[in-house]
């Protein structure tokens, strides 16, 4: 992952401070990302693909799982879809919340109950889903993930528009 983000910042011509500052991530700890030294939580991910203006795939190895304080989430493949990038993820949710903070501007997220009940969407929004049903949402608002009852296993789509994958960061070959 670690050369991942160190070329993605490259690319994108983003120093080191600069990252640290829009994501608000520590240089420190980039740097020990970028260095392979510590692995990354999920919420940290986010903050900085979303201030590099990218998706989240663009440091992931598709099957290796990436956590958050309630969300284990595997990336399963990327995909161009019309004007989009479409990113699809296995996760499995807890009962403890887990509250997003928004992602890049026209990012969208849909998630179908695979099985369990889960409370998900734009937080003071969210919307109680069991198996089977769906929900797409505002990924560019802060929204909120939780089981309710035990732990819930969904299918979550990341839908990115063209803006955030066309500089070289969608990498189309899954």
């Amino acid at each position: 992952m670690g050369s991942k983000l160190r070329r993605l910042r490259g690319e994108r011509g983003v120093s080191l401070s600069e990252l640290s500052r829009r994501s608000g991530i520590g240089k420190g700890t980039i740097s020990e990302l970028e260095n392979d030294r510590r692995g990354a939580r999920l919420d940290t991910l986010f903050a900085l693909t979303t201030a590099l203006d990218a998706p989240l795939g663009a440091l992931l190895v598709d099957a290796l799982p990436v956590e958050g304080a309630s969300v284990a989430a595997v990336l399963l493949g990327r995909w161009p879809v019309g004007p989009h990038l479409v990113e699809v993820y296995r996760a499995t949710l807890t009962g403890t919340p887990q509250d997003s903070s928004p992602h890049a501007t026209g990012v969208e997220e849909t998630v179908t109950v695979v099985r369990g009940r889960v409370r998900v969407g734009p937080s003071g929004a969210e919307r109680d889903l069991d198996a089977g049903e769906s929900l797409r949402y505002r990924g560019d608002l802060g929204h909120h993930f939780r089981a309710l009852g035990g732990p819930a296993e969904v299918v979550l789509l990341m839908h990115y528009p063209q803006s955030v994958t066309e500089e070289g960061s969608a990498d189309h070959d899954h």
